[in-house]
């Protein structure tokens, strides 16, 4: 049997995934059932990376990383699901390799929901919210997959990721529409595309 770990940087995000999946909380940022862990990584490149490596080390098992979250976007709709094909680092920007993407690790493509009716996009990790940017095209912005790509590659276990679009480079927006708005806030919806 497949054991699968969900990332989620916040508890908002992962709060109804975890309870449509009946999984039972193990520890604070931990959910559990059979061969399906939900761990709430903490927001950022940094702290996902620590959480998801300490995950890892006391667990050796994971055929499966599956990281579900909010993204902004320069031009896709508020409220609609996207699935991730490549991460970036947004601000890699070192002289003799390419820009935005380590040479040995994070760079592979992610694997996909197998569903025609979801885009699929690249996505960019930054260290902040980002508001701006002189990148083009249909991508999505977030804070945490890249690291979770690079921690994958290094584990040798394939990474999906699946985001829901919550704004379109703005903060004052992101607030808004995931307190406010039900279409936006909800993620468990997410799982129909999962088959977990």
């Amino acid at each position: 049997m497949q054991k699968t770990l969900i990332v989620c940087a916040m508890e908002k995000e992962s709060k109804l995934i975890a309870q449509k999946l009946k999984l039972e909380q193990i520890e604070k940022n931990l959910w559990k059932k059979e061969n399906i862990s939900l761990l709430i990584s903490g927001i950022g490149k940094q702290r996902t990376a620590i959480s998801l490596t300490q995950y890892l080390c006391e667990n050796k098992n994971v055929d499966l990383i599956i990281n579900i979250g909010y993204a902004g976007s320069t031009d896709i709709p508020v409220g609609k699901w996207v699935n991730i094909s490549k991460s970036y680092n947004h601000e890699w920007e070192i002289p003799g390799e390419e820009k935005y993407s380590f040479i040995d690790y994070g760079n592979k493509n992610l694997k996909q929901v197998n569903n025609k009716d979801i885009d699929v996009v690249e996505c960019y990790s930054a260290e902040s919210f980002v508001t701006k940017t002189d990148l083009t095209g249909h991508i999505a912005f977030d804070m945490e997959l890249h690291s979770i790509a690079v921690i994958g590659d290094m584990y040798n276990i394939p990474v999906m990721s699946i985001k829901k679009i919550s704004d379109n480079l703005s903060l004052n927006d992101y607030y808004e529409n995931t307190e406010n708005n039900q279409n936006v806030f909800e993620l468990d919806s997410c799982l129909e595309f999962l088959n977990l």
